[in-house]
């Protein structure tokens, strides 16, 4: 009887997990390039270059931002 209502109780918890899927991710249009990693975190190509600036660190577009930032392809909202 106990193993049934633990069973109960997990079933109900699972139940209660959120599935749609989170929209907290930001996508910048400019990355720096570090060689080992990448930032995305540039609004502006200036900005990129001033971090950039002293290191062997380049920047590129971030194809993500061209895909699904603004302009891109909309977001389904439920």
């Amino acid at each position: 009887m106990i193993r049934l209502a633990l069973v109960a109780l997990a079933v109900a918890a699972a139940a209660m997990i959120p599935t749609s899927p989170s929209i907290a991710e930001a996508h910048r249009p400019w990355c720096a390039d570090y060689g080992h990693g990448v930032n995305c975190g540039f609004s502006t190509y200036e900005q990129c270059k001033m971090t950039a600036s002293g290191t062997n660190t380049w920047c590129v577009q971030n194809q993500w931002y061209w895909q699904y930032g603004p302009g891109g392809r909309s977001r389904q909202r439920q």
